[in-house]
């Protein structure tokens, strides 16, 4: 009896244990992920986000952003959050009226678990100021997470390479 007892539990180890085998490689093979689509797709995010920000889509601009993403600017406290940022972008558009951004991704990375992608590029902005006769150029990085299985921006940066008026 004690033999055969044994022998059940060995047998349902070994049940167990290839139920969990197979589990563990069906999962897997689930989370393989299709590098180019995920790049695609943070490209087309940033082509979006330059268009609402050309439209001066403040709210659209936002709502791009995780709940708890970060813009972060020069001279100021990180906006958190697609409320804050939002309000940032509003004043910084009236701020800046006649304002043209645009801007190039360099290359973009995405985790081989396909939960998170870092965009590269480079930014010209024109027209800056009430006057509109100042301009910028610099280097950007964005961070993206999937949140629920959608990109959004988890941080922005982005930095001046214009040399300082010698002048000022």
């Amino acid at each position: 009896m004690k033999k055969i007892f044994a022998m059940s539990i060995i047998a349902l180890f070994y049940v167990s244990g290839a139920f969990a085998m197979t589990a563990f490689v069906h999962q897997a093979e689930k989370k393989q992920v299709d590098l180019k689509t995920e790049e695609k797709a943070i490209r087309s995010i940033s082509m979006k986000w330059l268009e609402l920000q050309k439209s001066h889509d403040a709210a659209g601009v936002a709502a791009l952003f995780a709940d708890d993403g970060v813009e972060y600017n020069i001279n100021q406290e990180p906006f958190v959050g697609p409320v804050a940022i939002q309000r940032w972008i509003t004043q910084n558009q009236k701020q800046n009226p006649k304002a043209v951004g645009n801007w190039t991704t360099d290359r973009v990375e995405i985790a081989a678990s396909g939960d998170l992608a870092i965009e590269y590029g480079s930014y010209t902005d024109t027209s800056l100021g009430l006057s509109g006769t100042e301009t910028d150029q610099g280097k950007y990085v964005t961070v993206y997470r999937k949140v629920n299985g959608t990109w959004k921006v988890a941080a922005d940066i982005g930095n001046s390479t214009k040399p300082k008026d010698a002048s000022k």
